[in-house]
C-alpha cells in the first residue's frame, strides 16, 4: 500500500456546480478517476505540514505550483477538518490579507 492509498480524495461531484459546464464535470471526474485529485490534496497537506503558518499563495510559490492549485485543495482540506486556518495576515506573495494554514500536529499549544 502506498501513502496515497490511505488518503481518500474529495468526491468528483463536489468539485463542480450543478448546471455548470459539462467540461467542468468531465474534468472533475477525470481528476478523481485517475487519482490525480488525491495526489494534489496529499501534496497540499504535506506542504502545510512542512511549512506551517504559510498562506496558500506562499505554499504555491515554495512548491513551484501555479496560482490557485494549492488554494483549491486547502479549502477542501479545511472543510474536511484535515488542516486548520490560523491567523490572518498579509501574504508575502499577493500582499493581501489571507489565512495561514497548519495541522493539528503543527499547531502551537
Amino acid at each position: 500500500m502506498i501513502q496515497t492509498d490511505l488518503f481518500t480524495p474529495t468526491p468528483a461531484k463536489s468539485l463542480y456546480k450543478n448546471g455548470g459546464p459539462e467540461t467542468s464535470r468531465e474534468a472533475a471526474e477525470n481528476l478523481t478517476r485517475t487519482g490525480k485529485l488525491g495526489q494534489m490534496e496529499l501534496k497540499a497537506l504535506n506542504l502545510v505540514m512542512l511549512y506551517p503558518g504559510k498562506t496558500a499563495a506562499e505554499l504555491e510559490r515554495l512548491a513551484g505550483l501555479e496560482r490557485g492549485q494549492c488554494s483549491k485543495r486547502l479549502s477542501t482540506l479545511y472543510n474536511q477538518g484535515r488542516v486548520l486556518r490560523t491567523e490572518k495576515r498579509r501574504c508575502s506573495v499577493t500582499n493581501r490579507t489571507a489565512f495561514t494554514y497548519t495541522t493539528r500536529i503543527n499547531k502551537p499549544r
